[in-house]
């Protein structure tokens, strides 16, 4: 296929606003990123300290300005040992939950050694000797306050004090454009997509304006000088990856940062191990299945917090069905048959949101379907009923299938369970989703709602059954909440 001449002729403006920036100033960028971190974490820690004391001591100024050093040096070397201020340089997308388990080693760390030196010096000469009480407190305090601090520095702070990442993707097929779209939904990021290079470039996807193929593989360094770019991804190059990698460090671009998407990405999670042997990296794929303990811990995880839902949400069960009978005729729940684990299928629990008798509307209404592949979905579904409208907007829809978890036939988290007729689409090494049940919420919910394609849906759910643990429930569990009340992919 030939690429238009237009195309491969990068924008003017482009090659313009890149002006006089060059690599060898990604280095002062980086560091102002980890300056404001620094500044964050002491605004944090500041309140922290404050806090803990007026609480437990209620000190005086004095005595507040002896201990402040002690717990404000601790943790910025204890930090540094954790790696708490490399990753945002380092990284394209770094999520603050993900930090928090560092965060909460790194804090539980600084605090023992101060419970021990009270302990073993119980007067520290005349610094004032805080109490076990006003540790714990500082230790609470400081494990809220310093990842909510990051998630503001992230998504509200960076985008406006912080020059954009100049980023630059090799291939633009298939994984390369998918990932700019991706890249470009996460303001976050605080990422430029300056382009692609590419021998042989695809047609670009419309969702991408007029993001433009800046040359061949050969003008990769010429493209990087030019555009100011500070990170390249490679993205299924038709060259090797050792070459690529090879040509930027020969041309002495050594504050270029380089990702790579690794092969069989569709079939590899973000959380897999790799193990080095003599010098070859071997990643370890876990089998995609949950040991008894395993299945344990997720059981009465589910079990636990569903309990608590059910009776913290309560009037919500009293409210809704009433707006639903006050609306429109007909039932409060809505069942449909899906496929549970094991191809077990199962009865789904809904508050209905449609008019009765909206199953034999659907053949009308197939032409205006916005979803790919069986999945049926319409924005503005003239089915719906006005409450159900304002349901579906918060998922409160959704809430019955806290019945299903309680039968054991969801969990809170999990692959989506698709209708009977939908699964029966899904072949291959996909099928390994139906190895864990099925859940309210999950990566897809998460990551894209109503806005990922049925295909990498699927996907999806196999990277999620192929790399479980407790802990990444609790986070798509803690990221589903803005996800929701924000509308992301409704």
């Amino acid at each position: 296929m030939e690429t238009s001449e237009t195309t491969l002729d990068a924008p003017r403006r482009l090659r313009e606003s890149a002006g006089s920036v060059r690599v060898s100033k990604h280095r002062g960028h980086h560091l102002q990123t980890v300056r404001t971190l620094i500044a964050g974490d002491l605004f944090s820690l500041l309140i922290a300290v404050s806090f803990s004391l007026v609480i437990v001591q209620r000190p005086d100024l004095h005595d507040f300005l002896l201990w402040l050093p002690v717990p404000l040096l601790l943790t910025g070397g204890t930090f540094i040992f954790y790696h708490l201020y490399e990753r945002d340089r380092q990284q394209i997308a770094v999520s603050t939950l993900d930090e928090w388990r560092d965060f909460l080693n790194a804090l539980s760390v600084v605090c023992l050694i101060q419970i021990v030196a009270v302990q073993a010096y119980p007067g520290f000469g005349h610094v004032i000797t805080p109490r076990t009480g006003t540790i714990a407190v500082f230790w609470a305090t400081a494990l809220v306050l310093l990842p909510a601090t990051r998630a503001i520095i992230r998504h509200r702070v960076y985008p406006v004090i912080h020059a954009e990442q100049r980023t630059l993707i090799v291939g633009a097929g298939r994984v390369g454009q998918r990932l700019a779209l991706k890249i470009n939904k996460h303001t976050e990021y605080n990422t430029r997509l300056v382009g692609f290079v590419d021998d042989t470039p695809h047609d670009l996807d419309p969702r991408l304006g007029n993001m433009p193929v800046l040359g061949g593989e050969d003008d990769l360094v010429d493209v990087i000088r030019d555009y100011g770019v500070s990170r390249v991804i490679l993205a299924f190059s038709r060259r090797s990856a050792e070459e690529l990698l090879e040509v930027v460090r020969d041309a002495g671009l050594r504050d270029v940062h380089l990702s790579i998407v690794p092969r069989y990405f569709e079939i590899i999670a973000s959380s897999v191990q790799i193990v080095d042997v003599e010098g070859i990296p071997v990643i370890e794929v876990p089998a995609a299945r949950l040991s008894r303990m395993a299945r344990v811990s997720k059981r009465t995880f589910d079990l636990v917090l569903t309990s608590v839902g059910l009776i913290l949400l309560l009037p919500m069960f009293i409210v809704i069905p009433i707006c639903i009978k006050l609306d429109s005729r007909g039932p409060v729940f809505f069942k449909q048959r899906r496929m549970g684990r094991g191809r077990e299928p199962f009865d789904i629990f809904k508050f209905r949101t449609m008019r009765v008798g909206a199953e034999e509307q659907r053949s009308d209404l197939i032409e205006h379907n916005e979803s790919s592949g069986p999945l049926f979905k319409i924005r503005d579904d003239p089915r719906v009923t006005s409450v159900g409208k304002l349901l579906r907007t918060l998922s409160l829809d959704e809430l019955p299938q806290l019945l299903n978890v309680l039968r054991g036939e969801m969990s809170l988290v999990g692959p989506r369970p698709f209708v009977v007729h939908e699964d029966d689409l899904i072949s291959g090494w996909a099928r390994r989703r139906l190895d864990l049940t099925p859940g309210i919420t999950g990566l897809w919910q998460v990551l894209g709602r109503n806005d990922i394609e049925f295909e990498e849906m699927v996907r999806l759910d196999y990277l999620y059954v192929n790399s479980w643990s407790l802990w990444w429930d609790v986070k798509l569990l803690l990221r589903t909440a803005p996800v929701v009340f924000l509308r992301r992919g409704y």
